[in-house]
Order: structure tokens, then sequence, then C-alpha cells
């Protein structure tokens, strides 16, 4: 396996078909070659039903969730699925907080994954359409089309950029596989929209091309609201590393995940006083070389003149950082990093 990334797998006695991936390290953008090429040899071996250990996973960004995503629809395709086992907390935040949940059975052990996976899962979960099931028609693109891909959460485009899928002269409708999810998508006509189910950006000429990942630098926002919650606060600085590494990297990231966290904290604490029922809402813009990360609550108001005190990290390491109360209560605060 690469760095960072080991892979063991257990077969389930009496079940060939069935078999247990322990792993230890991070799926990231340094291992998912060698993730997806293990998975392949084990789907190789006739395995049909695969179970994740994920209590030692330290790290998954957006590229290794596109990974699991298509795995899960890979095993689910050929008549078996994947399941998820000892996700931990600020993993499984992510995967919540993106809307993935509903692609994998995430299950506390071995038993009840196997028992979820050999009564067909959840259900929820969105398999990518196979060939040898017609009569399963594949998702279709009929949002109207928006310049700015409209609004909403989920994975950043692909990092190499915008890439070329069809080409040719009109021919609308037509199919496409997505470069994000691989799921099969209908083009219906020229416009932009994003994946309906991972949210790659997708544009389509009028001359028939058909382009997947945004040609302009820029990732879709994240919008997301989020409980006053130790948990939360830590899954939301996952997320952000996970999918702000590729716009940011080194000790500009670490200023920022920091500040993230920072201001996190004063919401659970100090914003909400610790109210269960305290709710925020974050956006993340990135793009490369460039981190917006703007919150907004409703809970006690934060004087401007006392935002350093608050906010000692974010005030001082970030490029841009500013905290207001809002008109109409609770706050406003805005983090910009760049590098």
């Amino acid at each position: 396996m690469a760095a960072g990334l080991d892979i063991k797998l257990k077969t389930i006695d009496g079940d060939d078909v069935s078999a247990l991936a322990e792993m230890t390290g991070a799926i990231d953008g340094n291992t998912v070659p060698s993730f997806q090429e293990t998975l392949e040899e084990i789907k190789t071996k006739g395995i049909q039903r695969l179970v994740l250990d994920m209590s030692k996973i330290k790290y998954v960004n957006s590229t290794g969730l596109g990974s699991l995503v298509k795995y899960a629809d890979a095993f689910k395709s050929s008549g078996g699925g994947m399941a998820l086992i000892k996700v931990p907390a600020k993993v499984k935040i992510v995967i919540e907080m993106l809307g993935l949940n509903a692609f994998f059975d995430i299950c506390p052990d071995l038993d009840s994954a196997l028992t979820a996976l050999k009564s067909g899962g959840t259900g929820s979960a969105a398999s990518a359409p196979s060939q040898s099931s017609k009569s399963k028609k594949p998702p279709r693109l009929r949002s109207k089309p928006s310049s700015s891909g409209g609004g909403g959460g989920g994975f950043p485009p692909p990092p190499s950029g915008t890439q070329p899928t069809q080409s040719g002269a009109g021919g609308f409708p037509k199919m496409a596989s997505c470069q994000g999810c691989k799921v099969q998508v209908e083009i219906t006509g020229a416009g932009s929209w994003k994946c309906p189910r991972c949210y790659t950006f997708i544009t389509a000429g009028s001359d028939g091309n058909v382009n997947f990942g945004r040609n302009d630098g820029k990732g879709a926002p994240l919008n997301l609201s989020l409980v006053a919650s130790k948990e939360c606060s830590e899954g939301l600085v996952h997320l952000v590393t996970s999918v702000c590494a590729t716009a940011v990297q080194g000790p500009r990231l670490e200023a920022l995940r920091n500040a993230v966290y920072e201001v996190a904290q004063v919401m659970q604490t100090t914003v909400y006083q610790n109210n269960p029922n305290g709710v925020y809402h974050v956006s993340i813009e990135r793009e490369q070389g460039r981190v917006q990360v703007r919150f907004a609550d409703s809970g006690a108001t934060i004087e401007s003149s006392m935002a350093t005190q608050y906010f000692p990290h974010a005030s001082s390491q970030l490029v841009e950082f500013e905290c207001r109360p809002h008109p109409s209560g609770g706050n406003t605060i805005r983090l910009l990093q760049t590098g």
C-alpha cells in the first residue's frame, strides 16, 4: 500500500462472498489510487459484500469520500454492498454534513453491518445504473441552468480542473459519466448544473461539449447548519481540512483550522452558552490560493470591540478577520486566508 494507508483483508467464516477490511491511516489524494486498486483486487476475488473498519482512519478528504461513494455503488451494482463500521465521530460528521450518509450503511459493528448488507442495505444508497439492470433509469439533470451552478454543498470539483468527457455537435439529450462519482447523468441541453449526487460542476456547450469541474478555479460553496456542540466543532475542522487542502497548504491551512475551531468553540460556549439547541450557519468558499469562511448565528451578540479577546488566534493569524453584530441579533463572522 501507499504510505499513509494500510488495508488488511479478513475473510468471514462460512461466507465466501463477504469480507472485512481493517484500515489504518488516511484516505486522501495520495492514498486513493492504491485504495482503489486494493478494492478492485477485492472485487476480482469474488467478494460482493465488503465491510470497512474505519476505527483507525485519522483523515478522509473529499477525494477519499468520492472514492468511497464510487465503490459503495460498485459493490451494490454487482449485487452486494459496502458498509462502514466504527466510523470516528469527526469523519461521520463530515459524511453527514455533505449529505453522503445516504450512500453508505454505517453500522456499529461487523455483525450489524453484515445483517444490513445481506438484507439489501438501508435502501437509501443511490447506485449507478448497471448494464444488467435496464429498468433503472439514470438520474437526470432537470434543474434550471445557472451560471453559478446553484446553491448547496457537496464535493469540490476534481482538483485537476475542467475535464472534457464528451464532444460533438449538439445531439442533446446525451449521457455522460460524472467525473466526480461516476454516475450516469442525462444532459438535456446547453447550460450549467451540478451533479445531482456529488455536486461536481457540469457545463454543456451548444456544440455538444460536456465538461466536469469549474474552469474559473472556484469550487462550489459549502453551506452548512450546525449544532453548537464539541462534536460539530471537531467535524467542522475536519471538513475544512478536507475540502480546503487544495486551496491553501502548510502553516496557512493550520492557521485556518485553528481559527475555525476557535470560532466554533465560541459559538458553543459563549454565543449559545452550551445550549444544545443552538444552531449556527457556515459557508465555505474556496479557490486556488484563497479560502473564505463565514459564520452566522442568532445567539448572544459579541461586541466588535471585544472580538480580539474572544478570537485571539483568528484575529491575528489570518489575512482578514471580521466579527460584527447582526442588525436582527446574533453575529456575522468572516475569516479569509490566502497562500
